[in-house]
């Protein structure tokens, strides 16, 4: 009998040892990792006209050949495992967003235009590249150009 408690007890540590922590892991991967751009807007401008700017600019933004070739320049159909890139195209258009919210700046918050993706940490390599793939374009069609890099 007591052999028998002895070979169980083994068994419930090594199974609790390796599976929990596993399983802890797997649970950290799954978990939402959005990533965004804020673009400031200025402060006097109504809540009406942002709308309808994100409005536009998520139509825009989420064409479909716009994210065909941003699958394509990112290689994610193999990444992703997907048949076409029109697959891919509708899974970063399931992902993307534009909406409102603010940033903090060395002066206090400020309105401004969220756009971004939404993924796991598990997909937060390909979240950036995506949002860093999608701001170019974003730029354009706000009419402004690009920050300056420092």
């Amino acid at each position: 009998m007591q052999r028998w408690l002895l070979i169980g007890g083994v068994t419930c540590l090594l199974l609790f040892g390796l599976g929990l922590p596993t399983a802890y892991h797997l649970y950290k991967q799954s978990r939402p990792h959005p990533v965004w751009v804020p673009i400031p807007i200025n402060s006097s401008v109504s809540l009406t006209e942002t709308d309808r700017v994100i409005s536009e600019l998520s139509l825009k933004i989420s064409e479909h050949e716009r994210l065909v070739r941003l699958g394509k320049e990112l290689g994610l159909k193999d990444k992703w495992e997907m048949s076409s890139y029109d697959e891919v195209a509708d899974e970063i258009a399931r992902r993307l967003f534009v909406r409102r919210g603010d940033m903090d700046t060395p002066m206090g918050k400020l309105p401004a235009i969220h756009v971004g993706v939404r993924g796991t940490n598990r997909d937060r390599v390909d979240s950036y590249a995506l949002v860093e793939g999608l701001m170019p374009d974003v730029w354009k069609i706000l009419g402004l150009g690009p920050p300056p890099q420092r």
